[in-house]
């Protein structure tokens, strides 16, 4: 079951992570968003139990902080709650990739679409908070 984030949110993830990239004479060649696929096989590469790959923990940790912004602005808005000092993103990452790990009928779908559900799913506000 997917969850649906509040709007503003989703927009401000969607801006955020699919930035269009400029070509050579002013042509726009809009980038597509990363895939749970394409995550999950980049952050596979070197990735060891106990020792995520830097490019898998620096997209999950990026992902984290722009969601974090957005929920210290509106806190009634919560879409996940991790405390860095009982969580560390170590374990976030592992715990991310584990979980898109049991979906793959969803890695088609774009990353941080899964990553957030993920962490909704793992890190639900009022267990922990940040």
């Amino acid at each position: 079951m997917k969850y649906l984030l509040h709007s503003s949110l989703a927009l401000a993830l969607l801006l955020a992570l699919s930035v269009p990239v400029l070509a050579e004479e002013a042509d726009a060649v809009e980038e597509e968003a990363l895939s749970g696929q394409e995550l999950l096989d980049g952050c596979a590469e070197g990735a060891a139990p106990g020792a995520p790959n830097q490019y898998c923990m620096r997209y999950i940790f990026g992902l984290v902080q722009v969601v974090d912004s957005f929920q210290q602005v509106d806190p009634s808005q919560k879409v996940f709650c991790i405390d860095p000092q009982q969580v560390s993103l170590q374990e976030v990452t592992e715990t991310t990739t584990n979980w898109l790990k049991k979906y793959p009928e969803r890695l088609s779908e774009d990353a941080y679409i899964l990553v957030t559900e993920a962490l909704h799913k793992n890190y639900p506000c009022g267990m922990n908070k940040i």
